[in-house]
């Protein structure tokens, strides 16, 4: 299934490889990203091809990292 994780973190160098590296290292594909700067947030939407509970435990993962806000996942 195709799943598009819509993360809020704050603007920050490095934050943007350290979400990359999560679907890395679970060995997908990112096959859409998108970044938006807004004021001091940054907007990125990931788009991955993964199953359903590995969609959910990357969604975990992203909110353990280092100046995330929010992890919103949809289908």
């Amino acid at each position: 299934m195709q799943w598009t994780y819509e993360i809020t973190t704050a603007s920050r160098p490095r934050v943007l490889m350290r979400l990359v590296q999560v679907f890395d290292q679970q060995r997908l594909t990112i096959s859409s990203l998108k970044l938006a700067l807004l004021d001091d947030q940054v907007k990125i939407a990931v788009t991955v091809e993964v199953e359903t509970e590995l969609a959910y435990r990357i969604q975990a993962k992203l909110y353990s990292q280092t100046d995330i806000q929010n992890v919103d996942l949809h289908l």
